[in-house]
């Protein structure tokens, strides 16, 4: 089977990396091409418009960080709705706007077009791994076509139904448990650094307790040694943050926590950490307390 993935970062790349290996054949297309290098040594076949992912494949994955982006790629002068391929069944994981993602699946059925949206929990890593939960909101016939695709990377789907943009909703409320819980962390640390204590062994009894997180876990270790590492980068944190208040104020949801977090996330961009992995939030709460060893 002919799998089209658009767009090749972290995600994308994993993604890409996981279909290739369990026996799909891949095609690529990304804005910059080097980017997907790796992925042509592997055997992915590279594409020079979205339109001809359409056409080549049945089934395309899009990946890309925003819903302006999600617009291009299905609508611009050579979207996916220009392969004038009505067998195509598109699967949209990135972390958009709720109203985008509604908007995107209304134009798409109007034009004859299929479309989920299907963002992902879990790293690039776990992905590769094929232990990912996946959020699946769309038709019901469609999810189950795409079943087959969607568990070769995904341990688990989360089947929400009907209601377009859904999963997107999900998405958001998970992102912001992970940033407020990054935060928590950060200034734990922070605190016990600042007590003179080893925050290594905070987080050997942090992590022997049942209050421990997957992120205490795996990224608490890297935090206290100064590794930030992108896995999910703070730029892309800031930016889910700033989508969840976005809806929220469309819903008329007072979130003053995701107001805060969404703040923290700025000024840490703005200092120059937009690039590092969202843990690297630490750096902007060291400063604030003029700690050198996490500046």
């Amino acid at each position: 089977m002919n799998i089209g993935i658009i767009g090749t970062g972290l995600m994308g790349s994993a993604i890409a990396h996981r279909l290739i290996e369990r026996g799909f054949k891949v095609f690529l297309y990304n804005r910059t091409k080097g980017r997907s290098d790796a992925l042509v040594k592997k055997g992915a076949i590279r594409m020079g418009y979205p339109s001809d992912l359409g056409r080549k494949c049945n089934f395309v994955i899009i990946s890309v960080t925003d819903g302006k982006a999600v617009k291009e790629m299905l609508f611009g002068d050579n979207g996916l709705v220009n392969s004038n391929n009505k067998r195509l069944i598109v699967v949209d994981t990135s972390t958009i706007l709720p109203d985008d993602s509604i908007y995107c699946a209304s134009l798409m059925k109007k034009k004859g077009y299929a479309i989920l949206q299907a963002p992902i929990m879990g790293g690039p890593d776990a992905t590769m791994k094929g232990d990912v939960i996946t959020i699946v909101s769309g038709n019901k016939k469609i999810i189950d076509k795409s079943r087959r695709i969607l568990t070769s990377y995904s341990k688990k789907l989360f089947n929400l139904g009907n209601k377009d943009g859904a999963a997107n909703f999900i998405k958001l409320g998970l992102n912001l448990n992970i940033a407020l819980i990054a935060i928590s962390l950060a200034e734990s640390i922070v605190f016990v650094k600042k007590s003179k204590i080893d925050p290594a062994k905070f987080l050997e009894i942090l992590n022997s307790t049942y209050f421990k997180t997957g992120l205490s876990e795996i990224k608490g270790p890297k935090m206290i040694k100064n590794n930030f590492e992108p896995k999910f980068f703070l730029k892309n944190m800031l930016k889910d943050v700033q989508l969840l208040n976005e809806s929220a104020k469309h819903n008329g949801t007072s979130l003053s926590f995701a107001s805060l977090a969404e703040q923290y996330f700025r000024i840490a961009s703005n200092r120059g950490y937009s690039e590092l992995d969202y843990t690297a939030i630490l750096k902007l709460l060291g400063e604030f307390n003029n700690l050198d060893c996490y500046r």
